[in-house]
Order: C-alpha cells, then sequence, then structure tokens
C-alpha cells in the first residue's frame, strides 16, 4: 500500500505527531528522510497511508504541529514529491 511521508520540523515533533496520529486511530510511524531531498525539515517524517494524507496532516496542524509538505513513498521504499 503506497503511503505518503509527512515532514516534521524536529524528531520531537515526528514523535509526537506519531502518537496524536495513533490515539486517533490512524496508523502511523516514523521514518528517517534522505539528506539529499530539499525542504524536508529535520530529516524525519510520519509516515501515513497516501489515502489519510489530508486527515492526518489536519489533525497534525491543530495540535500545533505545523506541517509544510508532504512526499509520497513507493512499495519499494523509494521516495518521490507527490503528483
Amino acid at each position: 500500500m503506497p503511503n505518503a511521508l509527512i515532514a516534521c520540523r524536529s524528531v520531537t515533533y515526528a514523535q509526537r505527531a506519531v502518537r496524536l496520529l495513533e490515539r486517533a486511530g490512524l496508523r502511523a510511524s516514523m521514518r528517517r528522510l534522505p539528506a539529499d531531498l530539499p525542504e524536508t525539515g529535520c530529516g524525519h517524517a510520519v509516515r501515513v497511508p497516501r489515502e489519510r494524507v489530508a486527515q492526518a496532516m489536519q489533525m497534525m496542524n491543530e495540535a500545533g504541529f505545523p506541517t509544510r509538505t508532504y512526499l509520497c513513498e513507493d512499495e519499494n521504499g523509494g521516495i518521490t514529491k507527490c503528483p
């Protein structure tokens, strides 16, 4: 299943966001992003199912975890900009 990676400002925000989303019933985990990706903050992201990315970003923003961008993760773990 394809996932989305929501870039976070810090590792602490990513950890707290994962807990927030899991408590709300969304499947979420944390992933380190490659250093060569521009505009990805601290290099940590929250992984959620792609079809739930809008809901996850809204919940994160409402809880005070600012989100700027998200990327797409393919089934092989590759990362690209989402269409």
